[in-house]
């Protein structure tokens, strides 16, 4: 599964990364363009992982102990 990682290594995503776009029409021309509000930080890692499921139904990497608590 697709996991993104910070500069330090720390999991901040697990799947595809939500970029919330947002379809705005220009009220004089009515062309429309698309914004982004969540962009990818500037730093992050994008990698295929193998992801588990953990005992309260999360989803973590197979390596991450917080899944065995």
């Amino acid at each position: 599964m697709k996991i993104y990682r910070d500069k330090l290594g720390k999991v901040i995503n697990i799947g595809e990364w939500d970029y919330v776009e947002e379809t705005i029409t220009d009220e004089e021309t009515g062309e429309e363009s698309t914004v982004q509000h969540n962009p990818l930080p500037k730093d992050a890692i994008e990698s295929d992982e193998d992801v588990v499921g953990g005992w309260d139904g999360g989803l973590y990497v197979h390596d991450d102990e917080r899944q065995l608590q």
